[in-house]
């Protein structure tokens, strides 16, 4: 009787921590696709200039940036949340996943031109 205990308390244990392993995966990272062009960023579809990037406090995120300048360098920065993706030299696309950390603002930029192509991720 004592090993059927241990048995079931065995099978027990490895459920729980397989029920553990799985949670922690949570839910996919919600993509955001934009595009640099004549240095400027655009959401996918959209003509609003530099838009505002609303998310929310520990969210995951994937950032899926497109460079459709042929003859220039372009890449996506969250300097206060150490967040960059590589530097799209001419037509290209990179990627970028990361945790949104906490509530209020951030900016966004160019890695080359962070002085004009910037825009403010609020988080809500």
């Amino acid at each position: 009787m004592a090993n059927k205990l241990r048995l079931v308390v065995f099978v027990a244990a490895i459920c729980g921590t397989g029920a553990i392993i799985l949670s922690a995966r949570g839910p996919a990272a919600r993509e955001i696709h934009l595009i640099g062009r004549n240095t400027t960023f655009y959401l996918e579809g959209s003509a609003d200039p530099n838009p505002i990037l609303r998310v929310k406090p520990g969210e995951s995120i994937r950032i899926v940036f497109r460079n459709t300048d042929g003859g220039m360098r372009h890449g996506f920065t969250i300097p206060d949340w150490d967040v960059e993706s590589s530097v799209v030299a001419g037509i290209g696309e990179t990627v970028v996943t990361f945790k949104v950390p906490q509530r209020g603002r951030a900016e966004y930029n160019c890695t080359p031109h962070a002085t004009v192509m910037k825009g403010t991720i609020a988080v809500e």
